[in-house]
C-alpha cells in the first residue's frame, strides 16, 4: 500500500515544519480583526 504524503506547514515562530493538523492558523482580515481559521 502506498504511503500518503502528509501536508506540512512552517511555524512562523520557530521556523520549523510540522504536520498541518498540529498547527492552527491565525488570520487578520481587512478590518484588522484577528481570528482562528478552522481550515
Amino acid at each position: 500500500m502506498k504511503q500518503r504524503k502528509i501536508p506540512m506547514r512552517k511555524c512562523v515562530v520557530t521556523n520549523e515544519n510540522y504536520p498541518k493538523k498540529e498547527l492552527i492558523r491565525i488570520v487578520r482580515n481587512k478590518e484588522n480583526e484577528v481570528f482562528v481559521d478552522p481550515t
